[in-house]
């Protein structure tokens, strides 16, 4: 037995406004948005760039759908490059930001609308590296700690800004 698909043309004027044709292009993209509220900024320390993160994570889809996620793209350090990187501690493609949020909520998910978070520790383990350890309670109330090791950006808009070269959950902890 012979299916049949009924499919509407659209008229050749308007061949991407019509939504009956299954081929056609997306009306909207989601990459489609403006840089996120607060861009990297060398005036930023080590640990208020990682604070900036926190805070747009917090509240990801305020003022757009994943404006948090977006926001740590943008404070990576090997975010639209072509080499690859250890953001998430292991090799991994950041060349688009739809790669790198569908990992960051595999990997750094408790991060994202968290409860509320705080810095415990800056430290400078080699000359121009920081690592700043942070404690978060996650949206469920678990809570974790991370390490966020930032470096300055040397090249491109944001030279001189503290950008993270890796997020990494040390652990899980009990909430008392």
């Amino acid at each position: 037995m012979l299916l049949q698909h009924s499919i509407l043309r659209c008229t050749a004027s308007r061949p991407r406004r019509c939504k009956h044709v299954h081929a056609a292009s997306p009306a909207w993209n989601p990459q489609n948005t403006p840089d996120p509220l607060v861009m990297p900024s060398p005036a930023f320390s080590p640990s208020e760039s990682v604070e900036v993160q926190l805070k747009a994570l917090r509240t990801n889809d305020d003022p757009w759908l994943n404006h948090g996620i977006q926001t740590a793209y943008e404070f990576a350090a090997d975010a639209g490059g072509m080499e690859r990187s250890r953001y998430f501690g292991f090799s991994k493609d950041l060349y688009h930001l739809d790669h790198f949020l569908g990992m960051f909520g595999n990997m750094l998910g408790d991060l994202v609308n968290h409860q509320c978070h705080e810095v415990i520790q800056v430290q400078e383990p080699e000359a121009g590296i920081f690592v700043v350890h942070v404690r978060v309670i996650g949206p469920t109330g678990q809570a974790g700690e991370y390490d966020f090791t930032m470096v300055r950006k040397e090249l491109g808009r944001k030279a001189g800004s503290w950008m993270a070269k890796s997020v990494i959950k040390r652990k899980n902890l009990s909430v008392t």
